[in-house]
């Protein structure tokens, strides 16, 4: 296939009429050779088996193989996303069909360069043959736009990885695109599976495009380091099929906002919940119980003569019987459904669903001896000769309000206190 058959193809001109003088018609190929050749975009033909049989100057100086060698080549030798289906007769029926495509891809040069391109092709035939005739725009300068930017940014179409800065390639310890590709997909392959985050599903792009205003988070572990990072997620249109994805660290912003909610919600001397956060948690577990349709239980506690104890050995020795009984009561009461609180003075109370009302009684009943067996001297303690506790427990079935609840476990304490104290007594609530 000669440079006039390229030209008619290419260009579907009269330039080389065959009305038109010899001479004049030479001059003008010549010159068109000469336009295509010195133009920054890259022209190739490939035939209906995707081989080059055209490529301008400007394609060879870019991929660095010579004319000769790109001419025994295929497409698929340099598009790294090239797929072997396109070589099938139905596949080029429909390009046939279509007569124009675009899409964008990856080409890899023979010194190893990658370049993000878009291809235009139009498909037409010619004595009995069809050909694709393309036009290659080098995206390469997004990539560089990419590379400046603090973060991660990243092109994709939401199901795979287009384009990725360097600093998310080092993050996850790939020296080059090409490598990562060969084993990832995409970035959403690396999010942590985590309620609040978002999850490795193709409507992951969707969500981070709808909560543009910074509630959009992935939650991604650092290979080198083993460690959780969590990142401002924010997606943009680039065009009508791509997104530009950004990805701020924010962990140390996060860890500190975390540790600032642990302070409000947390009683600084015994590192348990406070009464703030048992309002908010007893709500919570009610109506949790009511949807579940299961059962509830309020545990309170208080030390036994505890004003007695500062009195006669202090404050400071009153504050450390205090966080010894706090430690006793997380681990008594340390599974993810149980909350434990200090109420307020020396009165605690736990949260905690119920499989029977024997294992939380028999449970709280343990608790209560594991605090005597502390044995802490209280000599002014009229039960025991160490500190002790008063226990009373409410159980609900999700029909109870909080000040039932919290009214009838007080009650619960009251008689345990009334009947010698160092007791647990329970009250079933219906």
């Amino acid at each position: 296939m000669n440079f006039n058959n390229i030209l008619d193809l290419a260009l579907k001109s009269n330039f080389a009429s065959d009305s038109m003088d010899a001479g004049l018609q030479a001059e003008k190929v010549q010159f068109v050779d000469y336009i295509i050749n010195h133009i920054n975009n890259l022209i190739f033909v490939v035939d209906q088996h995707n081989r080059f049989v055209y490529v301008n100057d400007s394609f060879v100086h870019k991929y660095h193989y010579s004319r000769e060698a790109l001419l025994k080549m295929t497409i698929g030798d340099i598009d790294i996303h090239f797929d072997s289906s396109l070589l099938n007769d139905t596949a080029w029926k429909e390009s046939t069909h279509k007569k124009t495509l675009q899409f964008r891809t990856i080409h890899k040069a023979k010194n190893g360069s990658l370049y993000p391109v878009l291809v235009h092709t139009n498909c037409i035939e010619y004595e009995n043959q069809i050909y694709n005739i393309g036009v290659i725009e080098d995206e390469n300068y997004i990539q560089k736009l990419l590379d400046t930017q603090d973060g991660f940014f990243i092109l994709t179409d939401g199901i795979k990885l287009i384009m990725a800065n360097k600093k998310m390639l080092n993050f996850f310890g790939f020296s080059d695109f090409l490598t990562f590709i060969s084993q990832h997909k995409c970035i959403s392959e690396f999010f942590i599976e985590e309620n609040g985050f978002l999850t490795n599903q193709p409507t992951w792009i969707n969500r981070a495009l709808k909560y543009r205003n910074g509630n959009a988070k992935a939650k991604i572990k650092n290979p080198s380091t083993d460690e959780d990072h969590i990142f401002l997620v924010r997606a943009s249109p680039f065009d009508k099929n791509r997104f530009v994805v950004t990805f701020t660290d924010i962990t140390h912003a996060e860890n500190y906002k975390s540790k600032l909610e642990h302070l409000t919600i947390t009683d600084s001397m015994t590192s348990l919940f406070n009464r703030r956060y048992f309002n908010k948690i007893l709500l919570r577990e009610i109506n949790r119980t009511k949807r579940n349709n299961a059962q509830l239980a309020f545990i309170m506690l208080d030390v036994d003569f505890f004003k007695l104890y500062n009195d006669t050995y202090g404050h400071l020795r009153g504050d450390d019987v205090l966080i010894s009984i706090a430690s006793t009561i997380q681990k008594h009461f340390n599974r993810a459904s149980d909350f434990c609180f200090r109420l307020g003075g020396e009165e605690f109370g736990i949260i905690c669903s119920v499989n029977t009302l024997n294992e939380v009684y028999h449970q709280a009943e343990q608790l209560r001896i594991d605090i005597e067996n502390l044995h802490i001297e209280h000599l002014h303690n009229s039960v025991s000769n160490y500190i002790t506790a008063s226990i009373g427990i409410a159980i609900c079935d999700g029909s109870s309000t909080a000040e039932t609840l919290y009214s009838q476990a007080d009650v619960e304490l009251y008689k345990a206190k009334e009947s010698g104290r160092n007791k647990v007594c329970m009250k079933n609530v219906v």
